[in-house]
C-alpha cells in the first residue's frame, strides 16, 4: 500500500482521486487549538464538462488549467485533535464553451467547508442526548451549523401520515416551546412498541380532533383501547372520535389525587406553633408511603421522639395528632390497597361512603367527587392492564432533553430531537 491510501484509510476518505505526499503531515496551532492539517491533492480526467454538457473525447476538448489551491475543509477529529484537510483541486478548460470548473469529490459538497463525516457525525449525535452545543465543540463546527443540520431535518414531516392508527395507544400533554399554542404539546404514545405515535403542536380540543379526523372513520372505529390522566375534556373527546375504544384512566393519576390531598392536609398542620411541627416537616415521606411497606418490627432511636421507635409507630403517632389527617390518611391508604389488589368492590366501597365524611378535608372530598364523576372510566383500569406508564416516562425523556438544551425556542426543533432520541426518525438512512 501507498503512503496516501494509508492516509485515506486514516481519514476515511473513499475518493480513489485525491492522492497525499509522503509530507503531508503537519500539526500547526489555530485558535490556540492544536490541529492536524493534512495537505492533499485533487486530480482526474473528467468525462464530460458540467458547464455545457460536451463529452471529452479527446485531450482538445477538456484541458488541465492549473488548481484551485488550498480549499479548507473540517474533517472529523484524529485521535482527539481537531483536523484540517487542505485540498488543492484541478481545474479544467472546456475548449468547447471555452469556461472553467473544478474537481469535485465525494468528501465534501459543492461550495462547502465541512465534510460529508463530519455531517454524518453530526446527525449520529443529535440521536444521542446531549446539548447542541456540546456537540459542535466535539465536532470541531459553529452551534449555529449544528442548529442547521437539524432545522433540515425538522423540515421532512417526522410522522408520515400511512393513514393508519395503533390499536392500543396513550395520550398526555407536556410543556413545549413557545411557539406552541398555549405553551403545550400534545403526545400520543403507541402500547405496542412502547414508542412514540406522534406529537401535535396544541393540546387544544379543535386542533386534535381536527388531527385524529385526518384518520378515516373506519380506521379510527378499530381502536380499542385509550389510556389517559384525569382530565375530563379529553374522554369527551375521545368518545366522540374513537366510537368502539375502551377509555381507561391512568392509575397512577388516581392514587396522586388523593396522595396530593392527604399531603396538602399535612402541610396545614406545619406551623410553628404545633409542638409536632418539626415531626410532620421530617416524616412525610413516611406519611404518603404504603402502609404494607412501613418497618413495624425494626426499632431505631429517634432524637425528636427521644427513644427506639419503629417507622409504623411514626406514623401511627402522627396521624393520629389530627383528626383530619387521621381520615384522609385512612382514606388514602384503602384506596392504594384497593387500587394494588385490583379489588373494585372495595374501591367502590371506599369511595361512595366517604364522599360524606364530615371529617376529611376539602380537597380530598373534591377528588372523591372527581373519582365519582368518572367512575366508568377508573372502574376499567381495574379490569384491564393498560396505564399510562410508558407516555409518563416518555414524557420524562423529553423533559431531560429539554433540560440538557437549557430550552427549545421552535417547536419543530424540539419535536425532531425528540424523534431522533426516540429512533423514530433516522437521517443516516434517508439519505
Amino acid at each position: 500500500m501507498t503512503h496516501t491510501d494509508y492516509t485515506k484509510q486514516i481519514l476515511n476518505i473513499k475518493d480513489e482521486n485525491i492522492y497525499f505526499n509522503e509530507n503531508c503531515l503537519e500539526i500547526k496551532r489555530i485558535n490556540n487549538v492544536d490541529t492536524k492539517v493534512f495537505h492533499g491533492y485533487l486530480t482526474y480526467t473528467p468525462e464530460y464538462c458540467p458547464k455545457c454538457g460536451c463529452i471529452n473525447e479527446g485531450f482538445d476538448d477538456i484541458i488541465k488549467w492549473n488548481f484551485k489551491k488550498n480549499c479548507k475543509i473540517k474533517i472529523t477529529k484524529v485521535c482527539g485533535f481537531n483536523s484540517l484537510l487542505i485540498l488543492d483541486k484541478q481545474r479544467f478548460l472546456c475548449k468547447n464553451c471555452n469556461r472553467t470548473f473544478t474537481a469535485s469529490t465525494s468528501v465534501v459538497d459543492f461550495h462547502k467547508q465541512i465534510s460529508n463525516d463530519t455531517n454524518l457525525n453530526i446527525k449520529l449525535e443529535l440521536m444521542q442526548k446531549g446539548s447542541e452545543k456540546d456537540i459542535a465543540k466535539r465536532n470541531n463546527v459553529s452551534s449555529n451549523h449544528v442548529n442547521r443540520i437539524l432545522d433540515k431535518i425538522s423540515q421532512d414531516k417526522l410522522i408520515k401520515n400511512n393513514g393508519i392508527l395503533p390499536k392500543k395507544f396513550g395520550i398526555d400533554e407536556f410543556s413545549a416551546t413557545k411557539d406552541t399554542i398555549s405553551k403545550m404539546a400534545f403526545i400520543t404514545v403507541d402500547h405496542e412498541n412502547h414508542n412514540i405515535f406522534d406529537i401535535n403542536d396544541s393540546r387544544l380540543s379543535l386542533d386534535i380532533e381536527k388531527y385524529f379526523k385526518r384518520y378515516s372513520k373506519n380506521e379510527r372505529d378499530k381502536v380499542e383501547f385509550i389510556t389517559m390522566d384525569l382530565y375530563k375534556p379529553y374522554y369527551k373527546l375521545m368518545h366522540g372520535l374513537f366510537k368502539n375504544a375502551i377509555l381507561i384512566s391512568d392509575r397512577f393519576h388516581i392514587v396522586i389525587q388523593v396522595r396530593n390531598a392527604l399531603d396538602n392536609t399535612r402541610i396545614k398542620l406545619c406551623n410553628k406553633s404545633n409542638p409536632n411541627y418539626k415531626k410532620l416537616k421530617k416524616y412525610w415521606k413516611l406519611i404518603l408511603k404504603n402502609e404494607s411497606n412501613l418497618d413495624d418490627t425494626n426499632k431505631k432511636y429517634n432524637k425528636h421522639f427521644k427513644k427506639e421507635i419503629t417507622q409504623k409507630d411514626i406514623v401511627t403517632y402522627l396521624t393520629n395528632t389530627d383528626k383530619t389527617l387521621y381520615n384522609d390518611y385512612q382514606l388514602y391508604q384503602g384506596i392504594i390497597k384497593s387500587i394494588n389488589n385490583r379489588n373494585k368492590a372495595d374501591y367502590i366501597n371506599i369511595v361512595h361512603n366517604n364522599i360524606n365524611n364530615k371529617f376529611i378535608s376539602k380537597k380530598m372530598k373534591k377528588s372523591l367527587k372527581t373519582f365519582i364523576n368518572m367512575e366508568n372510566y377508573i372502574l376499567n383500569s381495574f379490569d384491564y392492564e393498560y396505564s399510562n406508564g410508558i407516555v409518563e416516562g416518555t414524557n420524562n425523556v423529553i423533559k431531560q432533553i429539554k433540560h440538557t438544551a437549557c430550552g427549545y425556542k421552535k417547536f419543530k426543533h424540539f419535536k425532531a430531537r425528540i424523534m431522533l432520541i426516540k429512533g423514530i426518525l433516522n437521517p443516516i438512512t434517508q439519505n
